[in-house]
């Protein structure tokens, strides 16, 4: 191409993660464009070269849209940082226009996108799962109920960072909380899961893998996360290298045929010290940050692969490398403030690395959008108490 520099595409709605992306590109010399909802943070980067912007996810202007930006320029690496837009790109990204998008066979996407669905995928596969039922109605909930032992989880076919999960306590609570997860699907027909309670520490791994091959690789624990205590959202990790847990994490990528940027998540059982999988992120993650922390580039190998070059595995990554997310710090502190003197600490320690930089300071200032959220102690859509299944009874004691 006769271009002075490459030309990236960032698809997000109104979350922050597209801004690792922006300044990872714009390092490697590249141009990036971002395509996401009004108020996004990702625009306010000084990185982000043309900012497009997104009307809302409806069917067909969404489709119109992002069709006209894709077609309107030849990008060379198409990033996509959201589940919803992802479900509504796949059918547009067969053209010519979207050869820069590494994602899976189109088939083992719609199972990702699948909470139940990826289940049942990854245990065919011989990863070890959470006991998981999925009721038919709520007489069927009642009966499997009485087979859990509390806490019970009730988890969404559909959502992502621990969005549409609830943690039941009291057997009474069950049936409230399976409607509320009901009524937050986003997909028809769509039906919630019952899943067992696992302690033990939450684990990410992250990848870039091209037909079920790992080519670069970043895995870390969850020290702290957010809601507490059980949620989702890295508040605080550290990178480490568990054999057993890059096996099962490579058995759920090759059982996807997965191509693309991609993440797992895992919770090591206490009772049995097992790996088992939680669920499968086909996108960028929140904390992709961490993988150039360690000495990761996922994103020049990335453009390499979509414009046919080949690229050798190098699954080598830095471990003990510590890193936390300030801004979901700052929620944590409206609950615990007691965390306010560590967050400190950690914010003035060089050896704990942050999203945070004063030479692009301005995605992670609050825009009216975010104050709403923070002033809310809420995260993003509207997540409040909800918890992503499995985290530590043991762990929780350790963070008071």
């Amino acid at each position: 191409m006769n271009r002075l520099a490459p030309r990236v595409l960032v698809i997000d709605r109104r979350a922050v993660i597209g801004t690792e992306i922006c300044r990872a590109e714009s390092a490697h010399g590249c141009k990036v464009d971002v395509f996401a909802e009004p108020e996004s943070p990702v625009f306010r980067s000084r990185f982000c070269d043309r900012r497009f912007v997104m009307h809302g996810l409806d069917e067909p202007a969404f489709a119109a849209e992002l069709s006209s930006v894709a077609s309107a320029h030849q990008y060379d690496a198409i990033y996509v940082c959201n589940e919803e837009v992802l479900a509504r790109i796949v059918a547009l990204s067969a053209g010519a226009n979207w050869r820069g998008l590494l994602i899976p066979p189109p088939d083992l996407l719609k199972i990702a996108l699948s909470k139940n669905a990826t289940l049942s995928l990854v245990a065919s596969a011989g990863v070890p799962v959470p006991m998981t039922v999925i009721p038919n109605d709520e007489d069927d909930l009642r009966t499997f109920g009485r087979r859990f032992s509390l806490p019970i989880i009730v988890k969404g076919d559909t959502g992502e960072s621990g969005q549409n999960i609830e943690v039941v306590s009291k057997i009474d609570d069950l049936v409230g909380a399976y409607r509320a997860v009901l009524a937050r699907e986003t997909r028809p027909g769509s039906k919630p899961a019952v899943q067992e309670f696992i302690p033990g520490f939450s684990y990410s791994l992250g990848a870039l893998v091209h037909r079920g091959r790992p080519l670069r690789v970043v895995s870390y624990r969850k020290l702290i996360k957010y809601p507490p205590p059980w949620g989702g959202l890295t508040v605080k990790g550290i990178t480490e290298r568990d054999p057993q847990l890059l096996a099962e994490g490579f058995k759920v990528f090759e059982a996807f045929q997965y191509s693309g940027i991609g993440h797992v998540e895992f919770i090591r059982d206490s009772r049995d010290g097992h790996f088992k999988f939680l669920e499968i992120n086909p996108r960028i993650w929140g904390s992709i940050a961490v993988a150039r922390w360690a000495g990761v580039d996922l994103f020049t190998p990335y453009r390499q692969l979509v414009n046919g070059s080949c690229v050798d595995s190098d699954l080598r990554y830095e471990e003990g490398v510590l890193f936390h997310s300030i801004l979901r710090e700052i929620q944590l502190i409206r609950r615990r403030p007691k965390r306010l003197f560590s967050f400190l600490m950690d914010s003035f320690d060089s050896r704990v690395h942050s999203e945070f930089t004063w030479t692009d300071p301005r995605p992670h200032l609050p825009t009216p959008y975010r104050l709403r959220k923070l002033l809310k102690g809420n995260e993003a859509h509207g997540v409040h108490d909800r918890v992503q299944g499995g985290a530590s009874l043991d762990q929780t004691k350790r963070m008071k």
